[in-house]
This record gives structure tokens, C-alpha cells and sequence, in this order.
């Protein structure tokens, strides 16, 4: 790997944090807006995010003749569905995603430092996995073209990514609004990071380093997985959001099982919703995007329930009040 080139995933990594904190791109927010508030916008602008990324894997597919890597399309089994739940419940006991999580602790809240030893102690123990190294690395993009994105299916989520990319640059002229930019950048940059290392995530990163799998070579993807904290930190503080907040003993325990769960889950899958966002389902791997859906579908599920039981609880105060 060429020098200049490996060092697009730091600079991309730094982007993609500064745009974490400034966009909406926490899956458990997101789907709580949908079932809770009825709003989609924000489940709405996780689309534009995984639009962008695909226009700039699609992009360097058929523009550019370095060598890309798309994701492997595996089979849907019981592993993956089970994995996805447990992506999902993980994730509401967290009260965020992968993303999210990583957005929460870089404007100050330290309960998520458990989030991340939660999933730290999930990679660690669980062993179970198929041949990780070549699932995270893919296939290459001539095959995948010929296999998937010249099929019907494939022009059809083409069409897709375009339709939802001239509707975010139409919303971004008519608002100018800072969420839509970051949106648009967190899909350009995680785009840029998989085309050049379709390895690199920050869970992958903690994967290694338990492992004792950190090399030299490797260096693009560690610096990258920092750069994204230390973007993400310096967005907050820019933008007067970095408030230090103190671990309380419920909300990090949450966040400690949370972070558990969403680490088994990333491993059963493989993957995390990060990677399913900016890679799998850009990529137009099947299992990417079925993991995605059971996930956001257990998330809903969980906020309908409590939407259920808490005016049940009202409900049972105002009578005993009266």
C-alpha cells in the first residue's frame, strides 16, 4: 500500500467522526423517533448516509482501476438472525448503536467507556465465527459487479442511491442545514475507509488488539479508529456539546451487558451495524441488509413494548391519585 494512500483512512476516519456528532446517525434514536414520535426523518437520513456510501463505492467500482474489494454475500442462517437480535436488544439496553455509542462518549458521557469494555469483553470470549478475515475483506469488485450490481436488483438499489442522493442535495440547497451536511459526510467518508481498508472498524480494531493481532502493517486501520474518536471529540467541542458526564451505576450497567450483547451480535453476524451501514448494504450484500432490518425491528419492538406498558403505569397512578 502506497503511502499517500494508506493514509486516506486516518483522514477519512477524522472526517467521518466530525460528522458523527453533528448528524443523527444512532440507529436506536432513529427507530425510537419512528415508533415513539411517528417521524421517519431521521431513519429517512440514515438512507441518505448509506446512499452516499454506496455512490462512492460504485464509484471507484467503475471509475477508478485500483483494486476494490466488495462485501461477501453469505448465506442468511440462524447464526445471522439470532445475531442480529441480540445487535438490536444489546443496543437498547445500551441506548445506542455502534455509532451512536461512539457519538455519546465523545461529547463527554463516560457510561459509554463500558459500552466499549462490554464489546471488548464480548469479542474476547466469544469464539465462534466463520473465516472472519476473508468475510471482512470480500470480494473483488468485478465479481461482485458481474454477480449482483448488473441485475435488476442491483440497478434497482443503484436507482435508489441516486434518488436518495438528489433528495439530500435538494433538502441541503433549500435548508443548508449542518444534520443534512453531516449526513452527507458520514456516507462520503465511511465510503472512502471501505473502499481502501473493507477490514477497518473500531470494534474490528479491539478484535485484533485482544487477539494480539496489531501489526505494523495494520496501521491505517488503528490510526483510523482513532482518528474517528479524536474527530468526534473535537466536533463536540467545537460545536458545544462535550459535557462530561459521570458513570451512574444503572446507566453503565446498561451500557456493560448493552455493550456485550451488541458485541456478540457484531461477531455472530459478522459485523456491526457500521459496518452494515457503510459497507454491507452500500455494497448490496443480502446479508447486510437482512441483518439490519431484524435489528431495526428488534429496536422497534422493544419501543413498542414500552410504549405499552408505561401508559398502563400512568394509567394505574391516576386511578389510585383519584
Amino acid at each position: 500500500m502506497m503511502l499517500a494512500t494508506a493514509w486516506i483512512t486516518p483522514v477519512a476516519g477524522l472526517l467521518l467522526g466530525v460528522s458523527l456528532v453533528r448528524a443523527n446517525s444512532c440507529n436506536v434514536a432513529s427507530t425510537r423517533r419512528l415508533v415513539i414520535e411517528r417521524r421517519a426523518d431521521w431513519l429517512l437520513g440514515l438512507l441518505v448516509a448509506i446512499s452516499w456510501a454506496g455512490f462512492v463505492l460504485l464509484g471507484f467500482a467503475f471509475l477508478t482501476p485500483i483494486n476494490l474489494r466488495f462485501p461477501t454475500d453469505v448465506p442468511i442462517t440462524m447464526s445471522l438472525v439470532t445475531g442480529s437480535i441480540l445487535l438490536g436488544v444489546g443496543a437498547l439496553l445500551n441506548k445506542g448503536c455502534f455509532l451512536g455509542s461512539v457519538s455519546q462518549l465523545c461529547r463527554g458521557n463516560l457510561n459509554y467507556l463500558l459500552t466499549l469494555t462490554g464489546i471488548t469483553l464480548a469479542l474476547s470470549t466469544y469464539s465462534h465465527a466463520p473465516d472472519t478475515v476473508d468475510l471482512a475483506r470480500g470480494r473483488y469488485a468485478a465479481e461482485a459487479i458481474t454477480a449482483v450490481h448488473l441485475t435488476w436488483y442491483g440497478c434497482l438499489a443503484a436507482l435508489l442511491f441516486c434518488v436518495m442522493i438528489a433528495f439530500s442535495l435538494i433538502k441541503l440547497h433549500q435548508r443548508r442545514t449542518i444534520t443534512m451536511m453531516a449526513l452527507i459526510m458520514v456516507g462520503i467518508s465511511g465510503g472512502f475507509i471501505y473502499s481502501f481498508n473493507p477490514d477497518w472498524s473500531y470494534t474490528s480494531m479491539l478484535d485484533r488488539a485482544v487477539h494480539g493481532n496489531l501489526t505494523a502493517r495494520s496501521w491505517p486501520l488503528e490510526v483510523g479508529a482513532a482518528s474517528m474518536f479524536v474527530g468526534a471529540i473535537f466536533s463536540s467541542i467545537l460545536g458545544s456539546k462535550f459535557t462530561i458526564i459521570r458513570p451512574s451505576f444503572l446507566v453503565s450497567t446498561g451500557c456493560l451487558l448493552g455493550g456485550f450483547l451488541m458485541g456478540l451480535g457484531a461477531k455472530m453476524i459478522p459485523g456491526g451495524n457500521d459496518t452494515m451501514m457503510l459497507w454491507s448494504i452500500p455494497g448490496l450484500a443480502g446479508h447486510g441488509l437482512a441483518a439490519y432490518l431484524i435489528m431495526i425491528l428488534t429496536i422497534a419492538s422493544g419501543f413498542g413494548l414500552l410504549s405499552l406498558v408505561r401508559p398502563r403505569k400512568q394509567n394505574v397512578c391516576q386511578k389510585q391519585d383519584a
